[in-house]
């Protein structure tokens, strides 16, 4: 049998980097991603949203790259840039005409050298994270749900409960010194993952990339920051106030599968992510398999999250017994063949969506590489796999039988 011609391959470089190589017939365009392997869980727990603010500062210029000059450098020749913070990972990436793929590498390896780091800039990039808040938690209704509340009825560990997003109060105080000490053990190549994608370049081209990538000295990275924690021992409800909340809403998280252990069971409870709304239209809910709807966006422990808009008598626990029972009741109203088959069908189109859209099969790839050392780990899990009666019932038993978080979010009293 052939070898697939698109399939990723995986190298680590003599500095500790991970590089992940992914050919794909393209119109002439190359992604590069950077996947470093610090999130949310991992900042310190005294500087809340450390990591975030450190995502800005990587676009503020470096050695030998003005502020602003990324940005202007890839927009210049037709391609876009982007920058996201998660719970496990920071993710910088770039999608470019095929023939700016070397230039972007070394912009990328530029600046895993070092940023720019001064103090006027550290402030106002801070200020730039006060106004996301305001803009987009605070500013919009039911901004921040279910993440920004949930994880304190789910996790004991401040790593797993505290706001990533950002406290402003906090990183009013971070300086230069501070944000050294975080590149230092955070950005080491030993934690970062880099994948080109698309239109890979010739063989030489390819070399170059690893030249570039290979000139960051190695040093000593940072101790792994342990996110695991004994599962709860009971049912925990929360009771929150929030001014965006035009009308109350509730939510569940129970803990997805380690997906390392029982790829099919966690495939098994993503795609009853998108089955249980539709068994029980009547109940109005909404199902997200990790905390922003993305499957394998997270070690383990992840979420499954439930939602909905409540009665107004409603509360937490008997809201969570309803989904209890649902979830015991799934052999019972399990769904039909046929809907089994359109839910396959539905969930292969959406793949295939996503990969069209440019730049996500690279920033997939080495979030996975990252997260769990394989960049299949999509097609293990896949849930259009794990349409089977027998392991939908064992994952809908799973999840019922666990103890659960809830948060309730309504409007402050008049």
């Amino acid at each position: 049998m052939s070898k697939d011609a698109t399939a990723p391959g995986v190298e680590v470089l003599d500095n500790g980097l991970t590089l992940v190589v992914a050919p794909a017939t393209t119109a002439g365009v190359s992604t590069v991603a950077v996947h470093v392997g610090v999130g949310f869980r991992s900042e310190p727990v005294d500087r809340p949203g450390m990591a975030h603010l450190f995502e800005h500062l990587m676009f503020q210029g470096s050695r030998c790259v003005e502020p602003g000059g990324h940005f202007h450098r890839v927009e210049a020749v037709g391609g876009r840039v982007g920058g996201h913070t998660r719970h496990d990972y920071t993710e910088l990436f770039d999608v470019v005409p095929s023939g700016a793929l070397l230039d972007t590498v070394r912009l990328e390896a530029d600046r895993l050298l070092g940023p720019r780091l001064d103090q006027r800039t550290i402030d106002t990039q801070v200020e730039v994270i006060r106004a996301e808040i305001a803009q987009q938690v605070l500013g919009v209704p039911y901004g921040g749900f279910p993440w920004l509340h949930l994880p304190e009825a789910m996790y004991d560990s401040p790593v797993n409960t505290h706001d990533g997003y950002g406290d402003v109060a906090a990183l009013s105080r971070v300086d230069v010194d501070d944000c050294v000490a975080f590149f230092d053990a955070w950005y080491a190549p030993s934690r970062i993952v880099v994948t080109i994608e698309g239109d890979v370049g010739s063989a030489a081209e390819q070399d170059a990339v690893r030249a570039a990538l290979s000139a960051i000295p190695p040093r000593s990275p940072a101790e792994p920051v342990t996110v695991a924690e004994p599962a709860p021992t009971a049912d925990r409800h929360l009771s929150v106030r929030a001014a965006n909340v035009p009308t109350p809403i509730w939510a569940a998280g129970f803990r997805l599968p380690d997906p390392t252990a029982r790829p099919d069971l966690y495939a098994a409870c993503t795609a009853l992510s998108m089955l249980v709304p539709i068994q029980f239209p009547e109940l109005r809910l909404t199902v997200r398999c990790g905390w922003y709807g993305v499957p394998l966006d997270a070690r383990s422990p992840d979420a499954w999250v439930v939602s909905t808009h409540p009665t107004p008598e409603a509360s937490g626990a008997p809201l969570l017994a309803l989904v209890r029972d649902l979830l015991g009741r799934w052999d019972a109203r399990a769904p039909a063949p046929d809907v089994l088959t359109h839910a396959a069908a539905r969930i292969r189109l959406r793949t295939y969506q996503d990969d069209q859209r440019l730049g996500h099969r690279a920033r997939r790839l080495g979030a996975a590489q990252l997260l769990y050392d394989d960049p299949a780990i999509d097609d293990a899990c896949d849930p259009s796999a794990a349409l089977d009666r027998d392991l939908l019932g064992e994952a809908a038993t799973y999840l019922a039988q666990q103890h659960a978080g809830t948060v309730l979010v309504s409007r402050p009293e008049e």
